[in-house]
């Protein structure tokens, strides 16, 4: 039992690492490595429409669209990060508080959620499904 423990304990390791890099990603505005760690096919729910996306090429493609410029990296933190592994799929859930500031000096920060379901292939995790919201009537800065 203890030797399955500790694969839990490290692949639930690897999954806290792989959404930091994510985030960290998501924050630098490195586009090209936001989505390394999801499958092809991921479907992605967002905060903003269309909200669902079908796999990870249409998501890329919209971030230009609606990402926010930032003056310099963006806050894009993860807190309160719970995962739970089994031997080939996983979930996490966080809050992910986000924002900076706009080239015409105004400031912007939200507080999100963030529920990430994953499957093992081949050795390797990869977000399968991905689900960013945020509460109606929620007020920005309050958690």
């Amino acid at each position: 039992m203890e030797a399955q423990g500790t694969t839990r304990s490290t692949d639930e390791a690897l999954i806290r690492e792989l959404l930091e890099k994510w985030a960290d990603a998501t924050r630098l505005g490195k586009h090209d490595e936001v989505l390394v760690f999801h499958a092809s096919d991921v479907t992605i729910f967002d905060v903003l429409p269309p909200l669902k996306y079908e796999g990870a090429d249409a998501y890329r493609k919209s971030w230009d669209e609606w990402q926010p410029t930032t003056e310099s990296s963006g806050q894009f933190e993860i807190h309160d990060l719970k995962i739970t592994a089994g031997q080939d799929v996983a979930f996490a859930h966080c809050l992910i508080h986000c924002g900076g500031t706009q080239p015409d000096g105004g400031t912007f920060e939200d507080w999100v959620r963030a529920t990430f379901c994953l499957h093992k292939l081949a050795g390797k995790w990869l977000v399968t499904h991905q689900h960013i919201s945020m509460p109606i009537g929620k007020q920005s800065g309050n958690r």
